[in-house]
Order: structure tokens, then sequence, then C-alpha cells
């Protein structure tokens, strides 16, 4: 399975716990992450929500292949057994991290599925660091192990 995690964020501050996930998620699939910032991004954030939202979407439209998930706090909450059953016979999944304004609603119905990690506001480091144990623990019930008790 390959699984692709597009994303737009300045830095890394949980680099230790990412190669963590990272590896775990190796046994079971090959995990490729993409930021996509870029000057246009940058330059479009400093404009406004719109036009930030709009770099968002033209940096991501070309990864829109495959099973798609935008992560987003007004999507559907799944448990954890639910979510490894969402990832469950798929060859690829993309998942969309929007940048600082998040995504707007007609790009996310124009995906596969919205997933809210939480009803909460998260910084991108922790929705990424959240989603990686999240796949890492959809693997484990896939597999029955322990990890997921």
């Amino acid at each position: 399975m390959q699984i692709n995690v597009f994303y737009i964020q300045k830095d890394d501050e949980f680099s230790t716990l990412k190669e963590k996930y990272l590896k775990l998620i190796s046994k079971y699939a090959t995990l490729k992450e993409n930021n996509l910032l870029n000057k246009k991004i940058l330059a479009a954030q400093n404009l406004g929500a719109l036009e930030a939202k709009k770099s968002y979407e033209e940096a991501f439209l070309p990864h829109k292949k495959a099973f798609c998930i935008a992560l987003d706090e007004r999507g559907k909450e799944l448990t954890s057994p639910q979510f490894s059953k969402l990832l469950q016979d798929k060859n690829e999944v993309n998942f969309f991290i929007g940048g600082a304004y998040g995504l707007r609603e007609e790009f996310i119905q124009n995906l596969d599925f919205s997933l809210s990690l939480s009803r909460l506001t998260l910084a991108h480091q922790f929705a990424k660091i959240l989603l990686l144990e999240q796949i890492y623990r959809a693997f484990c019930i896939q597999h029955n192990h322990p990890y997921h008790k």
C-alpha cells in the first residue's frame, strides 16, 4: 500500500516522533510525506484566507488521485477501528492537510472523504503526528497486533 501525506507546513518540530511512526508504518506500507509549501503559498497567505486556500488547492490538485482524504475539523469523526476499515483494501491513499487557513469546502467535497481528527483546531505538527499514529494503529488493528488494545 502507498500512503501519501500532502501538507503545507513551515517547520517540523516533532521530527523524532514523526520518524518513529514512519519506521513503524514502513512494516505495513510505504508512506511518503510531501510538504508543498512554496513562495506562492507564502505570498497568498499574506493576502488573506481565500487567496491562501486557493494556493493550497493549486498545490494539491496534481496529487488528487487514488483515494483522497482531507483532514478537516468539520469532517467525519471515526473510531480507530472505523478508520482502519476506511484504509483497508486501498492500493493508494492520499491525505491532504491544508495550510494555516484550512481548505475550501468546494475542494473538500471533491475528495473521497473528509476526516476530522478532532473538533479542535490543531497545529499542523500535532495533526500530522496524530494522523501518523492513527495510520500505524489502523495497520495494527488489521494485523491483530497488540498495540491497539
